[in-house]
């Protein structure tokens, strides 16, 4: 059996994973398990440490998550077509993603040195950064006794000490973590009381990028986009933040291209227990992609811990999209997308309207090559922007692939009735349309795809993302019922 590693003390949690050799870490409060690795891979590890990466409950058996990850598209001046994708983690041809930062010189460069400096997770509690910052205030209180408030004296835990504020190599950003600076010298040192500042109270820290080998997993150009990931969960006081993952993703473009059409998303291959009885949902409304049971009861199966009668939903929710492009005006808000389920639309204010949620689709595994696997860069680029990798645009009703070519088109892959005033088909309102179980009954293993976009991303132009990933359980009504526990708690998150 294989060595089970849990956080303690909110210690950082780093192993070797196959020939990669890339750390992972672990938010572990609460009621989920979630683990994501240094080159922003989320989900199940390889052979060497096969248990699940997003259990819930914890300590149950049962995962809600396979593999998910950052997808982007776009093209550059010279006509070229830039992709980056994660798919799984066994080996590089998965993954178009390397842990570290790049260079700030307009190369979007990095060297492997500095992708094994930071082939790490970086994981902190904040009950930790609060009482190092007490203890620091104390020491500079003359009316506070140490010895009284910290009878056994004070070390520094290592997440703190080793928390990744600073990179010393010249070329590179000097900033990577975000820290307080107590004393506003720029620099962080713990022994002076600086500490790390984080969302949330237990968080993590990663720093990756696009641009240190060729894109095997994709074959597309690379970007030179740096990501600086923070993910963290909130002590419940309550189901909805207990069993709440927040993902931030902050973006930097550190080539010297603008990139047109620029499209990002989250590949999630959901397994909700066993995985080849889930159907795939959108609620476009809230900008949410989501997994449930086609049936009352999940079995285990192909090795998956099932999570039997009443089984619940999960889904990914995008709380905060890209920036639109300026445009020195008030955008208003009207029925069309990105208004109808974006921010900042009708508002008083310019230039401060962003997307939601502007596609979604499924891919199958196994089916006919037009909906499963896409393995070319135009393929990864269309699914992106709700188009099959064929170039037939998402259709509306059935599986959304259809040869008719009158077919109506549409943005969302199985909206239910979740898109009442008809965003998602250019204003022309629909009937309901969810997934059903296909002739003959052999549910395929979903993988769903989110996108946001298009906007143009400058050199230099930094991009701010925010989602969260929410699991529900409802006590009664069959397996849909859970839908209706999760979108409830979406509203509340």
């Amino acid at each position: 059996m294989q060595q089970r590693y849990t956080l303690l003390f909110a210690t950082v949690l780093l192993i070797q994973v196959g020939s990669k050799g890339q750390g992972f870490g672990e938010l572990d409060m609460n009621d989920i398990r979630f683990r994501i690795f240094a080159n922003g891979y989320i989900g199940a590890s390889d052979a060497l440490s096969p248990e699940n990466g997003f259990e819930v409950p914890q300590g149950n058996g049962t995962s809600a998550l396979y593999a998910a990850g950052l997808w982007m598209a776009g093209t550059s001046g010279g006509g070229g077509l830039h992709t980056a994708v994660m798919l799984y983690n066994a080996d590089p041809t998965e993954a178009d993603y390397f842990p570290g930062p790049l260079r700030i010189d307009g190369t979007g460069s990095t060297t492997s040195a500095m992708a094994a400096a930071h082939d790490h997770v970086w994981v902190v509690d904040r009950t930790d950064i609060t009482n190092h910052l007490a203890y620091h205030q104390c020491v500079d209180n003359p009316d506070c006794d140490v010895a009284v408030e910290f009878p056994g004296g004070y070390n520094a835990p290592a997440s703190i000490v080793e928390w990744p504020a600073h990179n010393a190599t010249t070329g590179y950003s000097p900033y990577l973590a975000p820290f307080y600076d107590v004393n506003s010298d720029g620099n962080y040192d713990p022994d002076a009381g600086d500490a790390p500042c984080v969302l949330g109270d237990q968080a993590f820290f990663v720093v990756l990028n696009d641009n240190l080998t060729p894109h095997l997993a994709s074959g597309g150009l690379p970007f030179g986009v740096e990501a600086q990931v923070m993910g963290f969960v909130y002590e419940g006081t309550g189901p909805a933040l207990a069993n709440t993952v927040f993902l931030r993703y902050h973006l930097i473009n550190r080539s010297v291209n603008t990139y047109e059409g620029f499209r990002m998303g989250f590949f999630n291959d959901f397994d909700l227990g066993c995985p080849m009885d889930d159907f795939l949902g959108t609620d476009p409304s809230r900008n949410l992609q989501f997994i449930y049971n086609n049936t009352d009861i999940d079995n285990a199966c192909q090795g998956a811990e099932g999570y039997g009668p009443q089984p619940p939903a999960m889904g990914m929710a995008i709380l905060k999209g890209p920036l639109m492009d300026a445009n020195g005006v008030d955008d208003p808000l009207t029925n069309n997308l990105p208004a109808w389920n974006g921010m900042g639309f009708g508002d008083q204010s310019t230039d401060n309207e962003r997307h939601g949620l502007s596609s979604s689709m499924a891919l199958n595994r196994p089916d006919f090559s037009t909906v499963t696997d896409p393995y070319l860069p135009m393929h990864f680029s269309r699914f992106l922007n709700a188009t099959w990798p064929d170039g037939t645009l998402l259709t509306y009703g059935e599986d959304g692939y259809s040869f008719d070519v009158g077919a109506l088109t549409c943005r969302f892959v199985f909206p239910g009735a979740h898109d009442p005033v008809g965003a998602g088909t250019s204003g022309a309102v629909q009937a309901p349309w969810s997934e059903t179980m296909p002739i003959p009954p052999t549910i395929p293993d979903r993988r769903a795809i989110t996108g946001m976009g298009p906007i143009t991303l400058e050199p230099g132009e930094h991009v701010d993302l925010l989602f969260a990933y929410v699991y529900a359980r409802a006590e009664s009504g069959g397996a849909f019922a859970s839908v209706g526990a999760l979108q409830a708690r979406v509203d509340s998150i």
